[in-house]
């Protein structure tokens, strides 16, 4: 027969028992029966297919995952590649009980409260300009129309004005109307510093070296103790009425003044005085690093003018809570 043993074919002495192509029962190495076409064509015919299957199998996979990093990007990237800002993120695009760790966009009142440090040239005027303590009221009083605060010597018990009003390295009056409630110690209705001093404190006077209760408004010559000028009322610290405190700085002619319900009650010379630019303070001042002299009682219609006021715009604001040169700015007021 053509094709023998070792000949070509496909079937020589390489050829198993059994093996595809070959019928049962055929011995390798005789020339009884040959092999079979049909099954070897057909086994060749599975094997290719076989592969194709493999091969197109492996296409469909990779297409889809080239389409899934494209997916991905897309979702990363955004519209036109651009990467969404997290105001752009919807509940939506998260799967639901995922955690989610996008900022809020809600800001915080910590974050919203926090003062300014930058000197503001033309401060707000009112009460939104203010941080509060917790201990803080604020709504009508006896006695008086138009908001207070109603404070108890708390430590939150306070107000802070969130911008720079006034450098105290020049001119300025700062004035308020009080309600005492304090029978001892200092206490503070309107302050402002650094972060170690107060530099002005308008307010009540108990300490050992001055008359007992009285009203006084005093100021830091340098950051340190034993370093402050005051000025101080004639008559003792009231309690139980309004009042109206006014402090005034001339700084060309280097003096510190108290007016008591529009009256002058003492003028001291002030060779200079700690200059800060911190945030205005009402209800408690800054005293060696620390909070101090916290006001029991209620603080209204406080205002701050960047020059010194002269006697009689002084004595025209006790009587009608205002004058004909505006405040640089005011707070709690009617």
């Amino acid at each position: 027969m053509g094709g023998g043993q070792n000949g070509s074919g496909g079937w020589g002495g390489n050829s198993t028992w059994g093996a595809p192509g070959y019928q049962p029962g055929y011995q390798p190495g005789t020339t009884e029966i040959g092999p079979d076409w049909a099954a070897l064509a057909e086994a060749n015919a599975t094997e290719a297919r076989r592969k194709r299957l493999i091969r197109v199998g492996i296409g469909v996979l990779s297409a889809l995952a080239v389409a899934g990093i494209v997916v991905v990007a897309v979702a990363v990237q955004g519209p036109g590649g651009k990467k969404p800002s997290a105001d752009r993120l919807s509940a939506a695009s998260v799967p639901a009980g995922a955690g989610s760790t996008a900022p809020s966009a809600t800001p915080s009142a910590a974050a919203s409260a926090s003062p300014s440090t930058v000197p503001s040239t033309a401060p707000p005027t009112g009460n939104s300009d203010v941080r509060l303590g917790t201990a803080t009221q604020v709504g009508s009083v006896d006695g008086h129309s138009g908001p207070a605060l109603t404070l108890h010597a708390a430590s939150e018990g306070y107000a802070e004005v969130n911008s720079t009003v006034i450098d105290t390295s020049t001119s300025f009056t700062v004035s308020a109307m009080v309600d005492n409630s304090a029978t001892a110690e200092p206490k503070a209705a309107v302050s402002q510093g650094s972060d170690k001093f107060f530099s002005l404190y308008l307010g009540r006077d108990d300490s050992s070296s001055a008359t007992h209760n009285k009203w006084v408004f005093k100021v830091q010559t340098a950051a340190a103790t034993g370093k402050s000028i005051m000025a101080l009322s004639t008559g003792p610290a009231t309690t139980g009425r309004w009042t109206t405190l006014t402090g005034v700085y001339d700084a060309k002619a280097r003096t510190i003044a108290l007016y008591v319900d529009g009256a002058l009650a003492q003028t001291t010379p002030a060779p200079g005085i700690l200059s800060t630019t911190g945030p205005i303070e009402i209800g408690r001042a800054r005293y060696k690093s620390h909070w101090a002299d916290l006001w029991d009682g209620s603080i209204a219609d406080v205002q701050v003018w960047a020059q010194p006021l002269p006697p009689d715009k002084v004595a025209q604001l006790a009587t009608t809570r205002s004058t004909d040169i505006p405040a640089r700015a005011t707070w709690f007021r009617f």
